[in-house]
């Protein structure tokens, strides 16, 4: 994506002295809850402001009130010194503020083409929409796929693409529009290395042509790199304002008040006879075999490069995907899952990548959640017990200090950090034999990453937890045993404690470049 080639004739202002978005004491509030408490800043033109917080601070309400989803109770947003009112999502794009949301699935329409997908706005609009053709679709596509230098199969099914590419097609269709105001909220949570790196050359360009950025994230890496001055948000108010040199612990401090920031540990050293035991498995029928052993007592943390292969070893073990090769043994007997369900009754579970798409009822209640995958434990003579329900769901409110109204507040109510908060924190409520993870910390902030973690560790005394994330940080915090995945190969494995991000990263990098990687590479124990 190059900003300096980006479809359409308006050319951002370059001028980066002038305050080009200002909002002056913005407040939200929903009922008796107040969201947002009089927030003002502004964003000068060229300048990339970074909006952390912790989750429930405030962020993603501020986000959608200035994208239009949300109107703001009062205040107000200035715009190249005018005031502007938002009261859909158009007037914010006709205004010039253009937002990619979290979720990757918010920005793309299953069922359409990709290209049909990058012109959504201009179909959308019935003027437009009637007179232009699949042919006429395909070449305003290809302009805006030439200007941005992509590279996307235009006429796919966007559900056919991965997380990462329609992630792509969310971000394009918005650069396309020249805004003055770009929202980017958690980009990079679910690109690849190089895409990132891409995504980050690209915002600088836009930077340059005076593009005014707001860049939320939780991955301070992403903050030191991009961002000119960082604005932190807690209990929708601003706390601090933070400009470069950007000092990371201050700025920690800030978004987690008193909460412990995180808690070091040492690796164990499981013993006792294995739990779970894999020989021979294949993440696709092409590549090399994986052996894998777990205990109770530890931490496997599996990490790699999106796109290594850890998803689909995961959905193996946990009866999503059948078996491609080898043997899999729980507690010494075989184990083959015919699905989830089965695998759920043989005591295996596991937390999806996904959550908004393979875990959430948008429209469902919080308790509704919490017990959807054991209901029988709450069923008497063919009738559901509704208060047992609800008492099992404050439970996990107050365990894993989720910010919300109460059990039957609807989940999409929730930030994206509290809403995972809630859906690990009901699978810990129960006994399971082994305890998988797929990109648990994504999107969520470093205060609920630690509660999460010393959840995880504790829960490990009595069942072997294995967690994947393409974050090397992320594996480190929680885990006892590091094991690296590239191109669907195991190619090394470590105590947490013998290893730091910036080795594991070089390990992976080494592998990938056809570069010996260090010893350990057959059997892992």
């Amino acid at each position: 994506m190059q900003a300096e080639t980006m479809a359409g004739g308006r050319m951002p202002p370059a001028d980066r002295s002038t305050m080009l978005v200002e909002f002056r004491g913005l407040t939200k509030t929903f009922g008796a809850t107040r969201a947002l408490r009089g927030v003002s800043f502004g964003i000068r033109a060229g300048e990339t402001v970074g909006l952390l917080g912790a989750n429930g601070a405030g962020k993603s309400t501020l986000i959608k009130t200035l994208a239009g989803i949300h109107r703001a109770t009062s205040g107000s947003i200035v715009i190249e010194g005018q005031e502007c009112s938002f009261d859909f999502p158009d007037d914010a794009r006709n205004a010039g503020i253009a937002t990619v949301h979290q979720n990757i699935d918010d920005g793309v329409v299953f069922g359409m083409s990709v290209a049909e997908n990058l012109l959504l706005d201009e179909i959308a609009k019935s003027s437009l929409g009637f007179f232009l053709t699949e042919r006429e679709i395909n070449r305003r596509a290809r302009q805006v796929q030439e200007k941005l230098k992509l590279d996307l199969p235009l006429d796919a099914p966007v559900e056919e693409l991965s997380p990462s590419r329609r992630q792509e097609v969310a971000i394009a269709r918005e650069l396309a529009k020249n805004p003055k105001l770009l929202i980017l909220d958690e980009p990079t949570s679910t690109l690849s290395e190089r895409e990132a790196e891409k995504l980050f050359a690209a915002v600088k360009d836009f930077q340059n042509l005076g593009i005014a950025i707001l860049y939320i994230t939780h991955r301070m890496s992403e903050v030191e790199m991009l961002c000119d001055r960082v604005v932190v948000l807690r209990n929708g108010e601003i706390v601090s304002q933070h400009e470069r040199p950007l000092d990371k612990k201050a700025i920690a401090g800030s978004i987690l008040g008193e909460l412990i920031l995180t808690q070091d540990h040492e690796s164990r050293e499981a013993e006792g006879a294995p739990v779970f035991e894999a020989g021979g498995m294949r993440c696709k029928p092409d590549t090399p075999p994986i052996d894998l052993t777990m205990r109770r007592g530890e931490v496997v943390g599996l990490t790699g490069l999106i796109g290594a292969g850890k998803t689909e070893l995961l959905e193996q073990i946990c009866g999503h995907q059948p078996l491609i090769d080898g043997d899999m043994k729980l507690e010494g007997n075989r184990y083959r899952p015919r699905d989830t369900r089965d695998a759920m009754n043989s005591g295996v579970v596991m937390v999806p990548e996904q959550r908004a798409l393979q875990s959430i009822f948008p429209t469902d209640d919080l308790w509704k959640h919490s017990t959807i995958g054991f209901l029988e434990d709450f069923c008497r003579l063919g009738f559901m017990a509704r208060n047992r329900e609800m008492r099992f769901t404050q439970d996990v409110i107050d365990d894993f200090r989720v910010v919300c109204p109460g059990p039957d507040a609807a989940i999409e109510e929730l930030s994206g950090g509290n809403q995972q908060k809630l859906l690990v924190g009901r699978w810990l409520k129960r006994g399971w034999k082994l305890f998988i993870l797929d990109e648990p910390f994504r999107g969520i902030d470093i205060g609920a990453r630690g509660l999460i973690s010393r959840a995880l560790r504790a829960y490990s005394q009595d069942v072997p937890v294995l967690i994947c994330s393409s974050d090397p940080e992320e594996v480190i915090e929680v885990a006892d045993r590091v094991l690296i995945m590239v191109e669907s190969e195991i190619v090394h494995e470590d105590k947490a404690d013998n290893m730091t991000a910036d080795s594991l990263m070089e390990i992976m990098s080494r592998s990938i470049s056809g570069e010996t990687a260090p010893e350990n590479k057959a059997h892992f124990q």
